[in-house]
């Protein structure tokens, strides 16, 4: 008995005490002292005090790491909050600087849902109302929901709650309940108007994901509430339009009914900060069928030729899917083109999110499922063969020929298949195999573009190109960027990264197709980003005459020096100029088919280490087959083969034509070489080795292979025996700077110039001039 009343006095203490928890809430505010939440600091990284409209306030340290985020860390007392399942934090702050407030918190549970590796010490908060921040100078106020906190201050220091992107904090308050007028005035604080920070003399298109978007139904509220915070943002950063992905099962629910209210609403929503509508459209990947299509028997898969298995991503290789693109297409164009809301659209042809490519990466299924996915040969549904026999059909006359050409005795073309292009036992047949499948894709795409075109006459289209250059994914970058000449369209490239490095050699044959065929250049992020990469992307686009630029939101927000970057760099793309570019480098197409060395592996790409060793020396172009079969050759004074053995007949010797009207060729000579073409004929070479190169001249590096400095030392060498070159592309190799400064010269004569490391660089030619560049900054040189 005596134990039962202990017990009932201990459950009446317990619920008193949690009651208390509940409704005493927690406070700290700068110059005053804490009320159950103190502050956590570090002697070794000092928070900053100011004062703003005379009101102190508290900044987080600066951070030179581009990698992580500072913040400003909360211990709660013991004891507060105690079994509460949730409780919020409200943050008054004085909106000094614009970014993403971002709340973690020491909980229960991992940072994210069945992840091992997630990590409870540092549980997100959910971001409720008023979390960006704007630069408007004024008074406002951000709410986050703590989902099951734990508060046993296992966070750095001790402590339990960590606020990160608050420029200038004023006031935190931790409390269980939420009253209504305190989210209404988040609301009322977000401003109705914001005045962009940059804006150009010549414009183009910048796009910013704002959150209506993913794999996943979302409700038009819950995407409204977020283009709320993030639109305002774009706005003040000069963006101009909004991103948002157009999924077939949310305007076709069922078969011939659309229903466009949900975009309506996004629309609305953006209109109200000015900004325009940039969607990308997609149809055939698995997370946007609609159930009437998925269980009618036209649902028809890729199948994988490694595993015999398939997916729910459409095949390319049946017309199944073709009248509802259509349809899709005719009836988006339809409403919303003579709205005047569209800045421009992106198609979203195939592949796991919506891309010009076959399944590579990624898993966004049908319903949220599971697929099977991975870099491989889609060919292997039923009507992929008669595809493909259809393809060698038009190419050989006769199975006899097509015999010959593979080294096999085929009895009628019926008897070919497809297989996987690495068993082939003849270069002709592992190739014919490759450009059937990228050859497909790249049809596909263009016949996209076309359809899309002729339901919207008016508005810019894009095509979306990724990877890296790995044949299976059958995005042939040329090929894809010359299609949208015929629908005066644009190529966006969606394989940048935070270095500038890969991002040139990931893009540069875009960027030089585009060029030459007159085509605008987009560019767009494969992942994370940083202030170093906003540098490497704008400087990108500066020396290729951009006219696209798109972010997603983390991009910009999930970094602190990001924005301050932005504002810095952006202005300059005003002076964004075609480049003077004298010497290309020859692209493997060829090669890449016959060679997984030379792009399947992207950290070990045997061409793309050596474009690296070569861009710290000059920048260069990538002319590929096609553009040398379309006349650009007599655009270069040089041509360098960094990995091209063997090439097609067709344009080795369109390069020889090249060469003896004075063309010069650099190439390395070691085991991988003499270059032949893919029947193994060196006719040219044993001509070139002869000394037979008219006007031109052929000048061979015999060295070792590796390191691939060697090679590129030799090449920056040799250009000096190019007498013709362009003044500033002499006064470009004549540069005295480290190898991460990286400069392009400019039509308008201008050399701009990247410093994408870690300290100033000086860089100077001869006694023309010196200059000193700051960190992942651009200068431009007149």
């Amino acid at each position: 008995m005596k134990h039962s009343v202990c017990l009932g006095v201990s459950f009446v203490f317990l619920l008193a005490s949690i009651a208390s928890a509940q409704t005493s809430p927690a406070s700290w505010a700068v110059a005053e002292p804490g009320h159950g939440l103190n502050l956590i600091s570090d002697p070794a990284a000092p928070y900053a005090a100011k004062t703003v409209d005379g009101v102190e306030a508290l900044s987080p340290p600066e951070n030179p790491d581009y990698f992580s985020r500072t913040g400003i860390s909360f211990r709660v007392d013991d004891g507060l909050f105690s079994g509460a399942q949730a409780v919020h934090v409200i943050v008054e702050h004085g909106d000094q600087n614009i970014g993403e407030m971002r709340v973690s918190f020491d909980g229960e549970r991992a940072l994210v849902a069945n992840d091992p590796q997630g990590d409870p010490v540092y549980s997100a908060a959910q971001s409720v109302v008023g979390y960006t921040c704007l630069g408007t100078g004024k008074t406002r106020h951000a709410i986050f929901t703590l989902d099951k906190p734990a508060f046993r201050h296992r966070q750095k220091g001790g402590a339990d709650i960590r606020i990160e992107g608050c420029g200038s904090l004023r006031r935190v308050t931790v409390k269980t309940t939420l009253d209504e007028a305190e989210r209404a005035q988040a609301v009322a604080e977000i401003p109705a108007t914001v005045t962009p920070k940059v804006t150009l003399k010549r414009p183009m298109q910048w796009v910013l994901q704002v959150g209506a978007d993913g794999r996943k139904p979302i409700e038009l509220s819950a995407a409204r509430a977020s283009m709320r915070e993030l639109c305002p943002v774009a706005r003040a950063l000069g963006f101009n339009g909004v991103e948002s992905y157009v999924k077939w099962n949310f305007v076709e629910p069922e078969k011939g009914r659309f229903d466009w209210s949900f975009y309506d609403g996004v629309i609305a929503e953006a209109q109200r900060y000015d900004l325009k509508w940039f969607p990308l459209l997609i149809v055939g990947s698995a997370y946007t069928l609609p159930k009437w299509y998925h269980d009618s028997p036209l649902n028809t898969g890729f199948v994988c030729l490694e595993h015999r298995k398939g997916n729910r991503i459409q095949t390319i290789f049946n017309e199944n899917q073709s009248p509802y693109v259509q349809g899709f297409l005719n009836a988006f164009g339809a409403h919303y083109e003579p709205t005047g809301a569209l800045l421009g659209v992106r198609l979203g042809p195939s592949g796991n999110f919506g891309e010009s490519q076959y399944p590579a990466g990624g898993n966004w299924g049908y319903e949220g499922a599971k697929e099977h996915i991975h870099i491989g040969w889609w060919a292997a549904d039923p009507d992929a063969a008669p595809h493909f026999r259809a393809y060698l059909k038009r190419k050989y006359p006769d199975i006899g020929a097509l015999n010959k050409a593979w080294g096999e005795s085929y009895a009628s073309f019926d008897a070919v298949d497809t297989f996987v292009p690495e068993f082939a036992e003849t270069p002709r047949k592992r190739k014919d195999m490759v450009d059937w499948y990228m050859d497909t894709m790249s049809d596909w795409c263009e016949r996209w573009a076309v359809w899309a075109r002729a339901a919207m006459p008016k508005t810019p289209i894009y095509q979306s190109s990724g990877g890296w250059g790995f044949v299976e994914s059958g995005t042939d970058f040329t090929d894809q960027t010359k299609s949208m000449v015929k629908v005066k369209g644009g190529i966006r490239a969606t394989n940048e990264t935070d270095s500038y490095a890969q991002n040139f050699y990931v893009t540069r044959m875009m960027s030089s197709a585009a060029r030459f065929y007159g085509v605008d250049f987009g560019s767009e992020p494969a992942g994370f980003g940083s202030g170093r990469g906003v540098a490497a992307r704008i400087f990108n686009l500066l020396v290729n005459n951009g006219q696209h630029l798109f972010f997603y939101n983390g991009n910009i927000l999930d970094n602190d020096q990001v924005v301050a970057t932005w504002l810095d760099l952006a202005p300059l793309l005003d002076q964004r100029d075609e480049p003077i570019i004298d010497v290309a480098v020859l692209y493997p197409d060829t090669q890449s088919k016959l060679d997984d060395g030379v792009f399947r592996n992207l950290y070990a790409s045997s061409f793309y280490q050596r474009v690296v060793a070569l861009r710290s020396a000059l920048d260069f172009d990538f002319c590929g087959e096609r553009m040398i079969a379309d006349g650009a050759l007599p655009r270069y004074k040089a041509l360098v083969m960094l990995w091209n053995p063997m090439v097609e007949a067709e344009t080795l010797n369109a390069i020889d034509r090249w060469v003896h009207d004075g063309g010069t060729v650099i190439y390395p000579r070691w085991f991988r070489t003499p270059v032949c073409a893919v029947e193994e004929d060196y006719t040219v070479f044993n001509r070139w080795q002869r000394g037979d190169t008219g006007k031109g001249k052929v000048l061979t590096a015999s060295l070792d292979s590796e390191p691939p400095q060697l090679y590129a030392d030799f090449v920056e060498r040799s250009l000096g025996a190019v007498t013709d070159l362009n003044p500033l592309t002499q006064r470009m190799l004549a540069l005295d700077k480290p190898a991460q400064v990286y400069v392009s010269a400019l039509r308008s004569g201008k050399l701009a110039i990247l410093n994408y490391s870690d300290a100033p660089a000086t860089i100077g030619a001869a006694s023309a001039f010196q200059q000193t560049i700051q960190p992942y900054r651009i200068a431009l040189v007149p």
